[in-house]
């Protein structure tokens, strides 16, 4: 998987001739150089080696230089332009490996690996922004001011005031929830007539929205996601809910007087990953992975997978309680389907009823044990167990994770452990906001120091 092909060089080229096409050479090229005489001297080596380090984040070598320069002493011998040459410069740099991939040369005594001040701005950049540095970052790079803690949390902050910070949390989000699912799903007609792309779309915007709410708008501690009384719903999303529609369009709504709502695990984005049947095991095990970071098996090979349906007098919490009940299956099932206890009362596509499609009442009471500890937690309501995730330590130390490990590019193991421990005490100290956890990570040795790649 990480070998590049003839057909993956060639879609590279390809895609860098359009990307060029569409760029104002003369007027990108003015950016690093005011001449625009089409030279083979040192005037044409400074343009090239301004123009790469931008375009490359960092520094050329003196091989480099002479690489891309030669690319203008090839094309003025055939009598082209420089509008040409700086083009096929352009085209050249972008599908480079040092563009495609963040390449780091890391130098140290084995126990920690330094990164220089070019490859700490685009660790900075791509974490908080996912995508290159500007150009403040770089001139920080450039006058050796990173490799300081202090100059360091002034840039973060700088950054997190960027719009730029915002897109990049709405793709932990997107990632983290699996929104872009939503664009896929198919439920059975018959049973969900109202069901639509539209409808799906709508669910997808109010995470995003609910989301920026709370960790933007509001700077709440990222816990507050599982019992933040507030959404952002369509008239049509709105309806599906059960809610008055305000408006035609997406509005914000109080859900503190509304039964059973609130948090993103009572939003349709999420309660659809239990499918048509509105699954406990599907549910369960999105929280049990997603929030509280536990671990079970797969089942064997050997075992019928397929959601048993809900039919009179037997609800999908009566088929899991039949499960757990098996000794060969409680083992398993125990740990994380109790978890949907408390979400019966949300179909398959997420709409709120007090009984199913047959009549059966349904519940919303239940029990929840967190990994690692001795005793069970009861609730009543679904309210109170969104109460109980977002007071949990365990899930504030899962939200670490799950962030750490999107701003690192790669998984995490036990090796980073004691850096995601200090990371985790340091966030939650300042808040536990989305800002704070941020910052957190990159000032973490796993960002400024580290004997792990990080990936891109």
């Amino acid at each position: 998987n990480l070998n590049v092909d003839l057909k993956h060089i060639e879609t590279y080229a390809h895609l860098a001739e359009q990307i060029v096409q569409k760029v104002d050479v003369a007027k990108f090229a003015a950016r690093f150089s005011k001449s625009r005489k089409l030279s083979t001297d040192d005037t044409m080596r400074d343009f090239v080696a301004n123009m790469g380090a931008w375009i490359l984040r960092g520094p050329l070598d003196e091989r480099e230089i002479s690489i891309y320069s030669g690319i203008a002493t090839t094309i003025a011998s055939t009598g082209g332009s420089y509008d040409e040459a700086v083009g096929l410069i352009l085209e050249a740099m972008i599908q480079s490996p040092r563009f495609i991939y963040r390449i780091e040369h890391q130098r140290g005594d084995g126990s920690a690996w330094p990164v220089n001040d070019y490859e700490m701005a685009s660790r900075m950049s791509y974490i908080l922004w996912g995508t290159s540095p500007d150009q403040p970052l770089m001139q920080a790079a450039k006058d050796g001011r990173l490799q300081d803690a202090t100059n360091v949390a002034v840039q973060v902050k700088r950054m997190l005031e960027n719009p730029l910070a915002k897109k990049q949390s709405a793709r932990f989000i997107t990632e983290w929830l699996d929104l872009d699912r939503l664009a896929n799903l198919r439920p059975n007609a018959k049973k969900f007539p109202h069901w639509n792309a539209a409808l799906a779309a709508d669910m997808r915007t109010e995470t995003l929205a609910f989301f920026r709410e709370v960790t933007w708008k509001q700077k709440r501690p990222l816990s507050d996601l599982f019992n933040a009384q507030v959404t952002f719903a369509s008239p049509r999303l709105a309806s599906h809910y059960g809610l008055k529609p305000t408006g035609n369009k997406l509005a914000r709504y109080n859900l503190a007087a509304v039964p059973g709502r609130g948090g993103l695990l009572t939003q349709g984005s999420v309660l659809t990953v239990g499918g048509d049947e509105a699954s406990m095991v599907a549910r369960g095990l999105f929280v049990f992975h997603n929030l509280l970071r536990g671990v079970v098996k797969d089942p064997p090979p050997c075992v019928d997978t397929t959601p048993v349906p809900s039919k009179i007098g037997l609800t999908q919490r009566a088929i899991a309680e039949q499960r757990i009940a098996n000794t060969k299956c409680a083992g398993c099932h125990s740990k994380f389907e109790p978890l949907a206890f408390g979400l019966e009362k949300f179909n398959g596509m997420g709409a709120y009823h007090n009984a199913d499609e047959h009549g059966n009442r349904l519940r919303e009471d239940g029990e929840i044990l967190f990994p690692g500890s001795a005793k069970s937690i009861t609730y009543r309501t679904s309210a109170e167990l969104m109460d109980h995730l977002a007071g949990s330590e365990r899930v504030r130390e899962t939200l670490t994770w799950k962030v750490s490990q999107f701003c690192l590019g790669r998984p995490l193991t036990s090796h980073d452990s004691r850096h995601i421990r200090t990371i985790h005490n340091t966030a939650w100290k300042n808040g536990g906001t989305y800002g704070s956890l941020i910052t957190a990570i990159v000032m973490s040795d796993l960002v400024l120091n580290t004997q792990t790649e990080i990936h891109e």
